[in-house]
C-alpha cells in the first residue's frame, strides 16, 4: 500500500543518522564564524586600546611638565599632542581620526581624554563595522609645600679626595669630597627648580635647610633668635680654671678695706691700718668644674676671656651649643631605638622650660684640662647651620652658603641628625604660631600650608664612621670629665652609645613623617645607616663625585616627580 510505503520511508529516514554531521556543521558554521571573528577583532581592539591608553599617559605627563596655573596654554596643547601622536600615530590600526580633550579638573592636575574607532574584519558580517576605543588619563604634581633639610658631615676628612681616607685637617683638596658635595647639592637645587617655580607661582614653597655637623652643631644663634629664653643665661658649669685666691695684707684706710671685703686692723685710726684679704693670683690657677658667667657671652658680645689674666683676650660666641640633659643609664649602647622620655637631648619637640631643657653655649676658650692645656686644641665649632628658607630664584645665595662650609674636626652622627630633625619638625622650637596657615612667607614650620600637609625630607650624608673622643670638647662636653654619654660605664662604650643615639634620632625624625635619605660617600654604608633611611631604596653607598651628583639628581627627580593619577 502507498501509505504504508510512505510511512516506511519516513521511518527509515528517522532511523538512518548517516550524513547528519554535515547538516549540523552547516548549521553551526554561522555562530562559529561569529565567535572566531569576534575573537580576532576583539584582540586587535584590545591591542589598539592598550596603545591608545599608553599614548594618553605619555601625553598627560609631558603636558603636565609645562603646566602652570589653571589655564591650558598652547604650549601644553602642543606638547600633549606631540607625545600622544608619537605613541599612537593617526591611522594606526586603521583607526579613525581622533581629537584630544585637555583640561585642568583640579589645581596641579592635567587631564587628557580622547576616543576613536577601529574597523572590524569578520564582525562586519554581523553588523559591527567598527569598535570604539577610548582613553582617559590624568597627570599630577601635587601642589603641597616641601621642606628639605640637608644634614651633612663636616669633619676634617671631607677635605680629602674621595677614596683617600684620613683627616686632611683644614686644607681642602681641589678635588675634595667637600667640592663634590657642593656640586651635588647644587644639582639638587637645579633639578628641583621647575617644581619650585610652579609651587611659588601657586603661593606655595619649596625650602632648603642645612645642618653641618662635626663634634658640634652651630645652631645656637638661630635658637636664640627664635626665643632667647631657649638658651641658658647666668652661670654655667664648665671644665675650666679659676685663679687661686691668695692671702694678702695691705696698709690702707678702713673704707677701702671694707670695699674689698678685708679685715681691718687700725694703726692710725681709720686713716691707715693693716687690711687682710684674699685676691686672685696672677700666676696660679685652680682646675676643675667651675661656673662661668655666660650672660653677656650668649648675646654675641665680645667678652673678656675669664680663663686669662690678659685683659685683651676676648671671646665671642660662634653659635655652637652644649646639648641639654640626657639619660646615660638607659641609653647604654643597646638595641633600643626609642629614646627615654627624660632624655631631653633626643626629644626633638620639647620646648625649653627649665635649665635642664635649655641649651648652653659651647665655649672653647674656657674649656681647660687639669694639666692646664686646652682640650684637644684646636677645637672646631661646626659651620653655622641654616634654617629652612626658600632660595626662590636665588641660586647664588644657595651656592654661597655651600661655599661657606668649612670641614674640620671629628664625626658625631647623632648630634647632626638630632638637629636635622629639630630644624624640620612642625612641633618643636621652630613651630609656627599658626600651625595651619595660608601664608607662604611664614618663616617657621607650620603643619599645613594652604590646607595640605607639608612634605618633609632629610638628606643625611656622611663620609665616615662615628669618631667620638673621651678628651674632645663636643656638644656633650668633655666626656672624660662630664661623662654625659657614658655615665659610670667604661669609656669603650662611648661609640656604641653615640650610635644608639643616632638610631634614636633617625626614628624621631621619621616619626614626624619625614622621608629620610642616607648617603655614605666614599665610606661603608653601615647597617645603622641603612636602617636610618626610610627604606632600603633610600640608602646608598657612593664612591665617586659623578655618582654623588647623580644620586642627588635622582633624589631631586623623585621629590619633584610627576605621577599618573586616577
Amino acid at each position: 500500500m502507498k501509505g504504508t510505503g510512505f510511512v516506511t520511508l519516513l521511518g527509515q529516514l528517522r532511523r538512518d543518522v548517516r550524513g547528519n554531521t554535515l547538516a549540523i556543521m552547516a548549521a553551526a558554521m554561522i555562530p562559529l564564524i561569529g565567535m572566531v571573528g569576534s575573537g580576532v577583532d576583539m584582540t586587535r581592539a584590545y591591542m589598539a586600546q592598550n596603545r591608545f591608553q599608553q599614548a594618553c599617559d605619555a601625553g598627560a605627563l609631558a603636558g603636565r611638565r609645562l603646566l602652570s596655573g589653571t589655564t591650558v596654554s598652547p604650549d601644553v596643547v602642543r606638547e600633549v599632542t606631540k607625545y600622544y601622536q608619537f605613541n599612537f600615530p593617526k591611522g594606526q590600526f586603521e583607526a579613525a581620526n581622533y581629537n584630544l580633550n585637555i583640561s585642568i579638573p583640579a589645581l596641579g592636575t592635567l587631564k587628557v581624554q580622547s576616543e576613536t574607532t577601529i574597523p572590524t574584519t569578520i564582525m562586519k558580517m554581523f553588523g559591527f563595522a567598527t569598535l570604539p576605543i577610548t582613553a582617559s588619563c590624568s597627570a599630577t604634581q601635587d601642589f603641597v609645600g616641601t621642606d628639605i633639610v640637608l644634614v651633612v658631615d663636616m669633619s676634617g676628612s671631607m677635605n680629602c679626595a674621595p677614596g683617600s681616607g684620613g683627616n686632611c685637617g683644614e686644607v681642602e683638596a681641589s678635588n675634595s669630597k667637600m667640592v663634590a658635595l657642593r656640586s651635588a647639592a647644587t644639582s639638587l637645587y637645579d633639578t628641583l627648580k621647575d617644581a619650585q617655580d610652579q609651587l611659588h607661582n601657586n603661593n606655595l614653597r619649596l625650602r632648603y635647610g642645612f645642618v653641618p655637623y662635626n663634634a658640634t652643631v652651630n645652631v645656637g644663634k638661630q635658637v636664640y633668635a627664635k626665643n632667647p629664653d631657649y638658651i641658658r643665661t647666668g652661670l654655667y658649669l664648665y671644665n675650666t680654671r679659676v685663679p687661686k685666691q691668695v692671702p694678702r695684707t695691705d696698709y690702707i684706710g678702713k673704707s677701702s678695706c671694707d670695699g674689698i671685703g678685708g679685715s681691718y686692723n687700725p694703726i692710725i685710726g681709720n686713716i691707715i691700718g693693716a687690711c687682710s684679704y684674699t685676691t686672685a693670683s696672677t700666676t696660679d690657677w685652680t682646675y676643675g668644674k667651675y661656673t662661668q658667667d655666660i650672660s653677656a657671652y650668649v648675646t654675641g658680645a665680645s667678652v673678656r676671656t675669664p680663663t686669662s689674666f690678659n685683659v685683651t683676650d676676648r671671646s665671642t660666641w660662634a653659635g655652637c651649643i652644649e646639648e641639654r640633659r640626657t639619660n646615660n643609664s638607659e641609653i647604654n649602647g643597646g638595641s633600643s631605638t626609642i629614646a627615654p622620655q627624660d632624655a631631653r637631648d633626643l626629644d626633638i619637640n620639647r620646648i625649653p622650660d627649665s635649665d635642664d631643657s635649655r641649651w648652653a653655649p659651647w665655649w672653647p676658650e674656657v674649656s681647660v684640662a687639669p694639666n692646664g692645656a686646652l682640650y684637644n686644641a684646636p677645637r672646631y665649632c661646626a659651620s653655622q647651620a641654616s634654617r629652612l628658607r626658600e632660595y626662590y630664584n636665588d641660586r647664588n645665595s644657595f651656592v654661597s652658603y655651600l661655599n661657606s662650609l668649612k670641614p674640620a674636626g671629628n664625626t658625631y652622627h647623632d648630634i647632626g641628625m638630632i638637629w636635622g630633625a629639630r630644624f624640620i619638625s612642625p612641633d618643636g622650637i621652630f613651630r609656627s604660631n599658626t600651625p595651619e596657615t595660608n601664608d607662604p612667607n611664614d618663616p617657621d614650620n607650620p603643619r599645613k600650608l594652604r590646607g595640605f600637609n607639608i612634605r618633609k625630607y632629610i638628606i643625611f650624608m656622611t663620609d665616615g664612621d662615628l669618631q667620638p673622643s673621651l678628651e674632645s670638647y663636643s656638644s656633650y662636653g668633655v666626656e672624660s670629665q662630664d661623662r654625659r654619654v657614658i655615665g659610670a660605664a667604661n669609656g669603650n662604650t662611648q661609640s656604641a652609645r653615640h650610635l644608639q643615639r643616632f638610631r634614636m634620632a633617625c626614628n624621631a625624625a621619621k616619626s614626624q613623617n619625614v622621608e629620610v635619605w642616607v648617603i655614605a660617600f666614599s665610606t661603608t654604608l653601615t647597617d645603622a645607616m641603612k636602617k636610618c633611611a626610610s627604606d632600603d631604596s633610600k640608602a646608598a653607598g657612593i664612591s665617586t663625585t659623578p655618582e654623588l651628583i647623580a644620586k642627588f639628581q635622582e633624589i631631586g627627580s623623585k621629590i619633584g616627580s610627576l605621577r599618573l593619577s586616577q
